[in-house]
């Protein structure tokens, strides 16, 4: 990226990426430098065992326990199969929303973002109830974008 001048950032990355992929060039010999591979499994499943949360193990690996970052550490405890049961709350079941298409359209028609959907239909616009909304949204075929 810096070589062809582009800003470096994820969303420009990405589109390289895919740019790059669509020529069908070769990018296997790229090293990935993720700064959470400096955390290996095994410090994050050390971690996960002492902590009661996922701020606490990003915490504990020296990590700001922002959103992106919760999520990434979900995602490598997931992947790495850590037992995490001790979280509460965290393996809780996905919120199920029944809402109707026309319901969803008309809610999704009358605001600009995720949070506003959940207001419009009466429902807490918190994380599991938004999450739920766009998932939910995005499995009915005969949908419009959903404001994000």
């Amino acid at each position: 990226m810096r070589r062809l001048d582009l800003k470096v950032s994820g969303g420009q990355r990405w589109v390289l990426q895919e740019k790059v992929n669509g020529y069908g060039l070769d990018t296997s010999h790229f090293v990935k430098r993720s700064p959470w591979r400096k955390y290996p499994d095994a410090a994050i499943a050390e971690a996960a065992a002492s902590s009661s949360s996922l701020r606490e193990v990003a915490l504990k690996l020296g990590a700001a326990p922002a959103t992106g970052a919760l999520s990434h550490v979900r995602r490598r405890i997931s992947a790495a199969g850590i037992d995490v049961d001790h979280f509460p709350g965290l393996n809780q079941d996905d919120v199920d929303l029944p809402f109707a298409t026309d319901e969803l359209r008309t809610a999704a028609a009358a605001v600009t973002s995720v949070r506003a959907v959940a207001r419009e239909l009466g429902v807490p616009d918190d994380s599991p109830n938004c999450h739920a909304l766009t998932e939910t949204w995005c499995r009915r075929k005969d949908r419009a974008p959903l404001a994000g």
